[in-house]
């Protein structure tokens, strides 16, 4: 099952999801059709087991990471650089997630869609429970915690998708863009000795 998947990542990767054919991941796998179709019922399966081995990953580091942070402002920091760590080590996972995801969900069913949005949700919430700890400590703006993440993570997705399609027309890095990206958010959410800055 993890050669099928393994071959799925690359191919999705490489050629887009819309483009790869079950029996490319197959061939590529060195597995029938037949044989695929014993462990997933289709293509959209596929896409979201590869997801899920992944994301559950991410909850985990960002968990450990946020937790040992000792403000909120360096619990962003916290959950930034363990999305830095990763993009880095599962550069594959982050082109999947957040570039071709919006290709692929219109397609899943209801069931498999459902599955996706709770993994996203869980990746969500550890960002919201430590947001709201900020507000009770006085440590961030008292804002909607959803609004909050909502913003955080429009800005980390939007570089993404901004550097994987114009990547050319900048004069910073990817990490150049974040860290200004993250600057700015800060200094909209963060309290300097209680008093917003």
């Amino acid at each position: 099952m993890e050669l099928i998947l393994d071959s799925a990542e690359k191919l999705f990767t490489e050629k887009g999801y819309s483009d790869t054919s079950i029996n490319e991941i197959a061939e590529d796998a060195d597995f029938s059709r037949t044989s695929v179709y014993q462990y997933f019922t289709n293509k959209e399966e596929i896409y979201l087991h590869i997801l899920e081995r992944y994301t559950g990953l991410l909850i985990e580091r960002v968990k450990k990471a946020t937790a040992d942070a000792p403000t909120t402002p360096e619990k962003i920091r916290a959950f930034l650089d363990e999305f830095r760590t990763m993009r880095k080590v599962r550069p594959r996972f982050f082109a999947l997630y957040f570039i071709q995801r919006y290709q692929v969900e219109p397609r899943l069913s209801a069931e498999l869609r459902t599955r996706l949005n709770a993994e996203r949700r869980m990746l969500e919430n550890v960002f919201r429970d430590f947001y709201q700890e900020g507000i009770e400590k006085g440590e961030v703006r008292d804002i909607r915690v959803k609004d909050a993440s909502n913003l955080f993570f429009a800005q980390v997705m939007g570089m993404m998708l901004l550097h994987e399609y114009y990547e050319e027309e900048f004069d910073v890095t990817f990490d150049e863009h974040l860290d200004a990206s993250l600057q700015l958010y800060l200094e909209f959410v963060e309290k300097k000795n209680g008093v917003r800055s």
